[in-house]
């Protein structure tokens, strides 16, 4: 059983970490092909139709099922490594505790794909608790370093305590910082598409969904805002829930004690 919930764990970081995000991102590309309207064809030489809800609807009407595995494995396979570039580049954020606060600068360093986090990785009323447990998985007493304590204290969990939050809050955090920066790579694009449709209509081409793009530039802006903030609360909580939950084990009372 034990074998079965770290391979589901497992299994559980890839979907919610790379599968995913990857999912989202070509959603969100598709949706910004849908806002380019008739300028898509235009700026692709035609290899991008203009995509309307009409001929979506005959293009999957047409999809036959040797068709649709052969769509179906490329598009697994696209949406595996967009999930990866995601979290590659994701991870290329600082700590600061100043920008992660000011939800101004959180916004501006995510839009430049530099998502901000904490500068602790957990919260410094725990420090105590971190000291007494670190000083347990050290062998000669010296202190332990948050990357040494934390593949320890981690593998520990998972041996001992099965319904362990780590992981679930290590997902959150992981997708909510690829959404992120998914997001941050749709207001790019949408203010791409908007620059280009006003190049379009000087010189007489089709134009855009304006609409569309507009409401897309302001989704991504305000998705943007909300998954930095809530991937540094969930990396926050990921690292409390690992001083606590150790400590728990370790100087906690055992249920017998805990019972009247």
């Amino acid at each position: 059983m034990e074998q079965l919930l770290a391979k589901l764990t497992n299994l559980g970081y890839e979907f919610f970490g790379i599968i995913l995000p990857g999912i989202i991102a070509l959603v969100f590309l598709v949706m910004w092909w849908v806002s380019m309207g008739q300028l898509a064809p235009v700026l692709s030489s035609n290899f991008f139709p203009h995509l309307t809800s009409n001929n979506a609807s005959l293009i999957i009407e047409s999809i036959s099922v040797k068709t649709g595995i052969g769509i179906a494995l490329p598009s697994l396979i696209i949406t595996y490594f967009l999930g990866h570039i995601l979290q590659w580049t994701a991870r290329s954020g600082g700590a600061s505790e100043k920008n992660v606060k000011s939800a101004f600068q959180r916004t501006i360093r995510s839009l430049i794909f530099r998502i901000p986090k904490y500068e602790n990785s957990h919260d410094l009323n725990l420090t105590p608790l971190f000291n007494a447990v670190q000083e347990k998985f050290s062998h000669d007493k010296t202190p332990l370093t948050w990357g040494q304590f934390f593949p320890l204290a981690k593998s520990y969990l998972a041996r001992n305590f099965s319904q362990s939050l780590v992981s679930n809050y290590q997902n959150k955090y992981t997708l909510h910082r690829s959404v992120a920066l998914a997001s941050a790579c749709l207001f790019w694009m949408c203010l791409a598409g908007i620059a280009a449709g006003v190049i379009a209509i000087h010189y007489g081409y089709a134009s855009p969904r304006w609409w569309i793009l507009f409401f897309l530039g302001g989704f991504s802006l305000v998705s943007v805002w909300g998954f930095s903030g809530s991937y540094a609360y969930n990396w926050r909580l990921f690292g409390n829930s690992i001083v606590t939950e150790t400590y728990s084990l370790i100087f906690g009372p055992d249920n017998d004690q805990s019972k009247p």
